[in-house]
């Protein structure tokens, strides 16, 4: 219930990693089971895209009237992250070909299917797979040097359109890179480069599969004010269900979109109740809920980083849910020990990340005060007993 998963061992733990994601409201939420008991008044399980019920519509029309400051007219389920992003591709492909290459970023993550994989910076996510699609990767910010990231990143941009001029198809970016460890630029960075992709011709693309609802407003892109840019927006995980936004120029002809399932009814009713209700409450801007766990838990992490556990966490970061923080070596395997150890002591985590490797958590909003008082007691409680 809650922030808090019961295991089958009969034990008790903070669960901050929500199923990678989904569960941003935690366990139990009255929301959840409302939407479970509406469906189950209904007279199937999945809604198949031929016969769509009032669910997908009543989600359609609440999504849409939360973009109406940038071009994104239309929407269109899928299921799973991976197959919005197929979606979104072969928008694009449709539009611009036959230009196909796609600009994609240094430690992007864009999904495991035949598509994305080649897309997703990581190489051990398709070890012994062929490459299938022609992507190029560009350094992402770097926070150390913000002038020069920019100059990096347009500098790289600009060497590879020279050498393909007209044969880039797309640029696609997460704004807040989840496998990186929760990288993000500034709003001057997108800008910079969301510029030099209009003046190219070539289509935004940003995935929102993790970051959807959970930054201080309800999608990324507006948190940097960045709505006029954006092309094509896939979202998920917290929404319930899957699905891409996309303008009217990348709506695209009849037969290239299908599938048979929408979605489970349950998680679409869900989907629009979420969203009906994150709007409606006390939930984003600066004075938010969100932007107050952010600050809850990067001041702990600053305070912990300066007093007991100095030299033993010297990286924390984030925004909104989404929470880094690097122990003892910043390396995978000090990581992976201490995340073992972490859930051993009460809090579920997980990580992100190479060199270095983080300690991720993506926090559930029925956080209170007490709880995340308890769940530093436990975090120095592991670093101190492991560094």
């Amino acid at each position: 219930h809650g922030p808090f998963t019961e295991l089958l061992d009969g034990s008790v733990k903070y669960d901050l990693i929500g199923g990678i994601g989904p569960n941003l409201l935690g366990h139990s939420h009255p929301l959840y089971i409302k939407a479970h008991l509406e469906a189950a008044t209904s007279d199937t399980v999945m809604c198949g895209n031929l016969l769509s019920y009032r669910g997908p519509l009543d989600l359609t029309s609440e999504i849409l009237s939360k973009v109406k400051n940038s071009r994104l007219k239309h929407f269109w389920f899928s299921g799973s992250g991976s197959f919005a992003n197929d979606s979104a591709l072969k928008m694009i492909w449709q539009k611009k070909a036959p230009h196909y290459k796609i600009i994609a970023f240094n430690q992007a993550f864009a999904g495991r299917s035949v598509a994305t994989q080649d897309i997703t910076f990581n190489p051990a996510y398709r070890e012994g797979m062929p490459k299938t699609i022609d992507v190029s990767h560009v350094p992402h910010f770097n926070s150390k040097d913000p002038e020069g990231s920019i100059k990096a990143t347009i500098g790289e941009l600009n060497t590879l359109w020279n050498k393909s001029p007209g044969e880039y198809a797309a640029i696609m970016i997460e704004l807040i890179q989840g496998e990186a460890g929760f990288v993000y630029a500034t709003k001057e960075y997108y800008k910079a480069v969301f510029e030099w992709a209009k003046e190219k011709g070539i289509y935004i693309w940003v995935d929102e599969v993790q970051t959807f609802a959970r930054t201080r407003e309800l999608f990324a892109f507006q948190m940097f004010e960045l709505d006029e840019y954006v092309d094509v927006v896939t979202v998920g995980k917290a929404l319930q269900c899957c699905g891409t936004l996309f303008t009217e120029e990348l709506n695209p002809k009849p037969g290239l979109i299908a599938g048979t399932f929408n979605g489970a009814l349950s998680s679409i009713i869900a989907g629009q109740k979420i969203i009906n209700y994150l709007t409606r409450g006390h939930f984003y801007g600066e004075n938010g809920r969100i932007r107050h766990l952010e600050n809850k838990f990067l001041n702990a992490l600053e305070k912990l980083s300066t007093t007991s556990c100095k030299g033993k966490l010297n990286y924390s970061g984030g925004i909104g849910t989404m929470i880094s923080f690097e122990v003892g070596q910043s390396d995978k395997e000090s990581t992976i020990k201490f995340i073992k150890k972490l859930y051993e002591n009460g809090v579920i985590a997980f990580m992100a990340g190479k060199t270095p490797t983080r300690v991720r958590f993506l926090l559930p909003l029925s956080l209170k005060d007490e709880h995340i008082e308890e769940i530093f007691s436990i975090i120095e409680k592991t670093i101190l007993e492991l560094f």
